[in-house]
């Protein structure tokens, strides 16, 4: 469903209300309605008028209600379904198969079944995360990267306290997270280009106030720094994990350094695209330049020539989730990446 944000003489009211835990009780006075009228049409028992059963729910959102989950699970049967919410980005730009596939399975290993929700990670409508779990009876949910402990839909899962586990470091009483060391994954980047013989490197970011693209980065100028090097801003370009900004990027980082020999891409498509680009221009990889990617997505292996990349380490979500459904704290797993080597790095020593 979604949720209009409403015209902006209610926004103070919401924001007020919202400010405080609001009940169903606190909602019939209000309407001045039964407490069991509310209840009715807040869980889609037949029987409510549907125009009450409207008035009643934009009431709710607008003052903020938050069901509680806890005692929904209590009094009714347990859905053995859990919500995956995945990132929707302005661009159609990353590349989640893997994990889709490999959390479904393990989910469904343990006698449960997942429902993909795709939610727009900048223009958040609503309360999509409450919304579903309430509609769905969801167990838990799975938070895909990119939803940060910023983001409104983590807030509503720390809020409302159903099992959440999450890729970004976000912990809570209900909340854990598998959390792969995205700056150790920039330092093995830049030290393989680096011991290839590479010194004028370049690197593609994605969006510069993402965690990932920062950590990256970070590990990738350590690297540098471990060689006596001062990586230079004109060196970055940015771009939003589309194999059509990496292209964009990778001309404009030539144009500035003609004598860079190598570039780091912080994802596989903007790698990708910046493979293309050198094609384009007659260059040759690895043999000319050399392309190291980040994620180690479907793609990486079948473009010509494969891409070198980092693997995200690896820890399965399904035990931190059963730990939670146990009553246990929430806790961060830490997962180290690895190196693929595939055919697009080359050794520039052996060319000098």
């Amino acid at each position: 469903m979604t949720i209009s944000n409403g015209g902006s003489g209610n926004s103070g009211r919401r924001e007020a209300l919202a400010s405080r835990e609001v009940g169903i009780k606190a909602i019939a006075e209000a309407l001045r309605l039964s407490a069991s009228t509310v209840s009715r049409a807040l869980n889609g028992v037949p029987g409510v008028n549907p125009e009450t059963r409207k008035l009643v729910e934009k009431t709710a959102k607008e003052m903020g209600y938050v069901p509680n989950m806890g005692a929904q699970q209590l009094v009714g049967k347990r859905s053995n379904l859990i919500g995956v919410y995945v990132p929707e980005f302005e661009h159609d730009n990353m590349s989640f198969g893997d994990m889709f596939s490999s959390i479904q399975k393990s989910i469904q290993k343990y006698g449960k079944d997942v429902i993909f929700y795709f939610v727009p990670l900048v223009v958040y409508e609503g309360q999509r995360l409450i919304e579903s779990v309430q509609s769905r009876n969801l167990e838990g949910c799975v938070l895909f990267p990119a939803f940060d402990e910023h983001h409104p839909l983590t807030r509503e899962a720390l809020r409302i306290q159903v099992p959440c586990v999450n890729f970004e470091g976000v912990l809570g009483p209900h909340c854990s997270s598998v959390l792969s060391d995205d700056t150790e994954g920039g330092r093995i980047a830049g030290r393989r280009l680096l011991e290839a013989g590479h010194r004028v490197i370049g690197y593609i970011n994605g969006p510069s106030h993402l965690r990932i693209c920062k950590q990256r980065y970070q590990g990738f100028v350590e690297a540098l720094a471990e060689y006596g090097i001062i990586h230079p801003a004109s060196l970055v370009a940015e771009g939003n994990f589309t194999a059509a900004s990496g292209e964009a990027a990778l001309m404009k980082l030539r144009e500035a350094h003609p004598e860079m020999t190598a570039v780091f891409g912080a994802n596989d498509l903007m790698a990708t695209g910046a493979i293309s680009n050198l094609q384009k221009g007659g260059l040759r990889v690895p043999e000319d330049f050399s392309v190291i990617g980040y994620d180690d997505d479907l793609l990486a292996k079948f473009i010509n020539p494969p891409l070198t990349t980092i693997r995200h380490g690896q820890s399965s979500v399904v035990p931190l989730l059963n730990e939670l459904f146990e009553g246990k704290p929430g806790r961060l797993v830490m997962a180290k990446p690895e190196l693929v080597e595939r055919q697009t790095v080359a050794d520039r020593r052996t060319r000098d």
